[in-house]
């Protein structure tokens, strides 16, 4: 009789080691399944590299933001209107507008090289961008060229800006994953 008690103890044994391998198997892809998780959510954020793709759409955004409705030209007349400090105070309202409008719409956890410890690159490089797109657009359409007076064209983009860096930030922004 004891080899019969051996078999059955060996058989449950045996059932008992299945189980426990099976619950090791299934905790085993549990595991993997949370790794990939993991893996997934740590992945590159969308805004932590700067491409072409995000030159272009911000260029893109600050022509609409400009041109979209020919707001240039009311900033054109509205330029004439303001002194030099008031356009210089427009240049620095529209660099922090671009910071809040793309760094606190849902991207503040983004880790970004800074310039002079404060300016995230991002908002430089959109904000140059809008920049340019303004005093390009201001020249293609004749309100400055290379006669015009430096005061009159820097209160003519200052007045524009706005307007663009709105544009530029918002197609950052939306082009984003």
């Amino acid at each position: 009789m004891p080899i019969k008690k051996r078999k059955n103890s060996s058989k449950r044994l045996l059932k008992e080691e299945q189980k426990i391998e099976k619950m090791q198997e299934q905790e085993l892809q549990s595991l993997q399944s949370l790794k990939k998780e993991v893996t997934q959510s740590t992945g590159a954020h969308p805004l932590t590299k700067i491409t072409r793709a995000d030159i272009v759409r911000s260029i893109i955004g600050a022509l609409i933001g400009t041109v979209g409705h020919f707001a240039f030209f009311y900033g054109a007349e509205l330029a004439e209107k303001i002194s030099v400090a008031r356009a210089t105070s427009l240049y620095f309202i529209s660099l922090i507008v671009c910071f809040f409008f793309m760094y606190y719409s849902g991207f503040r956890k983004v880790k970004e090289v800074r310039i002079f410890r404060f300016i995230p690159i991002r908002v430089l490089v959109v904000y140059c961008i809008s920049i340019l797109v303004v005093v390009g657009t201001l020249f293609l359409f004749g309100l400055v060229d290379f006669a015009s007076n430096f005061a009159q064209g820097y209160k003519i983009v200052a007045t524009t800006l706005l307007l663009a860096v709105l544009g530029a930030s918002t197609a950052d922004i939306l082009g984003k994953e």
